[in-house]
């Protein structure tokens, strides 16, 4: 199983400053390529390759950094196998300290940079049969603080975003799962673990996952960082 990390160079103006979104689009847009890297984050050696590899695509650095992959595993803690436990820790905390580690002197070296670690609700709560998952959530909340701290002095801003449920290929085998053990249908299990779960009975899309990486990417939020946003349709404030 593959997984991915996004980085974004704006190769256009090298300060990086991203005059609002529609600047922001069309500065895409100028690029006119995108580079594609296949990596199995689930190896180091694989993470710095990946490394190597954005080097030499753009050797004047990585400007926004987005730490998007994930995995998951669900079982209860004392059936949970510790190969799994490692893989989870280190593909959704290790790999994203390795990334910003590789990404931050670069950024220093400009006086601006933007890093974007995708959490989950789960770092600011529990739930059944997910120890690794919440522990690796949790840990890239303060893995978030402190990289914040350590680059707020350099025009660097690092924010974490807490999705709720979202509608994507990772929740898959939990929707599976709770529809076999309830006897309910796919549809039925969602509304059971999306709607329901959620104040607003609302699941997340992910285009508003990416909306909100947008505006931690823009002007509007040059003095944010450390922060860690839910988006969680209120599950927090029950």
């Amino acid at each position: 199983m593959l997984r991915y990390c996004y980085g974004f160079k704006i190769t256009r103006k090298r300060q990086g400053r991203l005059a609002g979104y529609s600047e922001h689009a069309s500065r895409f847009k100028a690029v006119g390529k995108v580079h594609y890297i296949q990596c199995d984050l689930r190896e180091s050696n694989n993470v710095l390759n990946l490394c190597n590899q954005a080097d030499q695509l753009f050797p004047e650095g990585i400007d926004i950094l987005v730490n998007n992959a994930g995995i998951q595993h669900v079982a209860p803690v004392d059936e949970m196998p510790l190969e799994k436990w490692n893989e989870l820790i280190h593909v959704n905390l290790t790999v994203p300290f390795m990334l910003s580690k590789h990404v931050i002197p670069s950024m220093k070296k400009k006086g601006w940079g933007k890093i974007v670690n995708v959490s989950s609700v789960m770092a600011m709560m529990a739930h059944y049969n997910k120890a690794p998952y919440i522990s690796s959530k949790t840990g890239l909340v303060g893995l978030t603080r402190a990289v914040a701290m350590d680059t707020a002095a350099f025009g660097i801003t690092c924010n974490a975003i807490c999705p709720a449920w979202t509608d994507t290929p990772l929740v898959a085998p939990q929707v599976k799962m709770h529809a076999e053990k309830t006897k309910k249908s796919i549809e039925e299990a969602k509304k059971d673990l999306f709607t329901n779960a959620t104040p607003t009975r609302k699941i997340n899309d992910p285009s508003q996952i990416a909306g909100m990486v947008l505006f931690l990417c823009s002007p509007d939020a040059d003095n944010m960082t450390g922060t860690a946003v839910p988006m969680d349709g209120a599950m927090t404030v029950q």
